[in-house]
């Protein structure tokens, strides 16, 4: 149901077919809220604009132990759309924090550039497709990145006994200065602004 709605798609049916790191359809970010998921794109990037696909999981009517999709976005169909102006960038990751989604967002090919977090203020719980200007959305911290080495792949919360709110940034390609020995690797942690 998902693929063939996906294929008619105006917008990114088109980049099904183009290989994932080339600004292809590929999904990296994932957050669950309650029965939805939001699925986060790296690409493609449509003229600077990223992509978060929402789902909604529900019982097959015919099969109760298999899941399927409930129609929620446009035409009935099985996902909403959700345009975020990122600056050119694709998504990394997802994160919730309370009503709002977080975005690790860095380049949509397999390229060295920009890497940051931004807070999608209501993303989490939105109530229809949206489109999200880049005014609405902020960007809460730079992340480093290297030549061909440090991509930033996924962000989680890291908590503690502090309270503090501080975000773990865990990268592919980690460079010799994060692996320590064979069987260890150094992540970074942020600590992001009061929200």
């Amino acid at each position: 149901m998902l693929t063939e709605s996906l294929r008619e798609d105006k917008h990114l049916g088109p980049f099904l077919a183009i290989p994932g790191k080339d600004n292809g359809f590929d999904i990296e970010g994932l957050a669950v809220v309650g029965e939805r998921l939001f699925l986060g794109l790296r690409g493609p990037v449509l003229r600077g604009w990223a992509v978060v696909l929402e789902v909604e999981v529900a019982m097959d009517d015919d099969d109760p132990a298999r899941l399927g999709l409930k129609a929620i976005g446009e035409a009935n169909g099985p996902y909403r759309k959700h345009f975020l102006h990122l600056g050119g960038l694709g998504i990394r990751d997802l994160c919730v924090s309370g009503a709002d989604l977080l975005i690790l967002a860095g380049p949509s090919m397999d390229l060295d550039g920009p890497v940051a977090i931004f807070r999608w203020p209501g993303g989490a719980k939105p109530d229809d497709a949206s489109i999200v200007p880049a005014d609405r959305l902020e960007r809460l911290v730079d992340v480093p990145y290297g030549r061909g080495s440090d991509r930033a792949e996924g962000v989680a919360w890291f908590t503690d006994d502090s309270q503090s709110r501080r975000m773990l940034v865990v990268y592919d390609a980690a460079a010799d200065h994060r692996q320590p020995d064979d069987h260890s690797i150094v992540a970074d942690l942020f600590m992001l602004p009061a929200m």
